[in-house]
């Protein structure tokens, strides 16, 4: 039994010039009182894609400042252009706060915002526009709005998100029948385009199988990938399993033809262009070994096995 998690990826962060609430007055100090300062949109368009969780839309302020410039945007749908459509805030994205503080000396705030992203379903870019409609500590720029294009991410890659039936034998040979989630990595890594994983396996919704070398044909019609043998079972979390593993991480291995853990094994599973099966091999094993987190080393424990492995939806 694993017992906390112990460390994670961080997310990248901004500094404090870009966020706030409006309502907190004493945020960053005092209000700018120096002449000469405006602020404006840092582009007249910024473009973003609807897999990349966060992006931020820039906020410029000219001039020397000597407190904080106090931003409030107002958002609102965009006219479409071609092959485009107007996104909707709370259904397309969402606003972290419509006002920003951007600190003194700082020349650029961000205005945060979330994709809300229906993985797997093509749709047209989305667009909207933000106005500057109140600063407080500079005046309003000449370039007052920006237009926000939130482009289309789905192709055969993302397709092939979403539920997915999963029936295996466990390693005491009892049924196991699972609907799972099937999912993209993290927009922005290597991984993006070329790992899809398999999400809440061996009874935790903190481990994955993961499938690697993404690769589909659209001439034919047929996809592959591999099982990511070798590879780490989470997203990069390692969790303490108490006396006597310790902290560790899983690691999926397989069976080599003598029956020994390998971690090197090339197991190739394929699907066609109705993407509802992916066919893996009669004879693969999946099999979740703990690896040390102070060594790297395996301790010999295991968090369960997979075998006769079959994925439908």
């Amino acid at each position: 039994m694993k017992l906390n998690k112990i460390f994670a990826i961080a997310l990248a962060a901004l500094t404090l010039t870009a966020c706030s609430d409006d309502g907190d007055n004493n945020f960053l100090g005092g209000v700018n009182t120096a002449s000469g300062v405006t602020v404006e949109m840092g582009n007249s368009q910024f473009v973003t894609e609807e897999s990349q969780e966060y992006f931020y839309v820039p906020i410029a302020v000219n001039g020397e400042t000597n407190g904080k410039v106090v931003v409030t945007v107002e958002i609102r749908q965009a006219t479409p252009g071609a092959n485009q459509e107007g996104a909707t805030e709370g259904k397309d994205y969402v606003v972290t706060s419509k006002t920003v503080n951007i600190a003194a000396g700082e020349t650029t705030g961000f205005l945060e915002m979330a994709n809300n992203w229906e993985s797997g379903v093509i749709n047209p870019d989305r667009v909207f526009d933000v106005t500057i409609v109140k600063a407080s500590g500079a005046q309003i720029g000449s370039q007052a709005s920006c237009t926000v294009i939130i482009e289309n991410s789905d192709n055969p890659y993302t397709m092939m998100c979403g539920t997915w039936n999963f029936k295996a034998l466990d390693r005491g040979g009892n049924e196991v029948d699972l609907n799972l989630t099937l999912k993209t990595a993290t927009a922005g890594t290597s991984a993006f385009g070329d790992q899809l994983w398999l999400t809440g396996v061996m009874g935790d919704a903190d481990y994955m199988i993961r499938f690697t070398d993404f690769t589909y044909d659209e001439a034919t019609g047929k996809g592959s990938m591999k099982l990511g043998y070798g590879k780490m079972m989470t997203n990069n979390l390692a969790f303490n399993y108490g006396d006597p593993v310790g902290v560790a991480y899983p690691v999926m291995l397989g069976r080599n033809p003598s029956g020994n853990f390998s971690m090197n094994l090339d197991v190739e599973c394929t699907f066609d262009a109705e993407m509802n099966e992916i066919v893996i091999p009669e004879d693969a094993v999946v099999i979740g070994g703990l690896f040390s987190n102070a060594t790297g080393e395996y301790t010999g424990y295991t968090i369960g096995q997979y075998s006769s492995i079959k994925l439908t939806r």
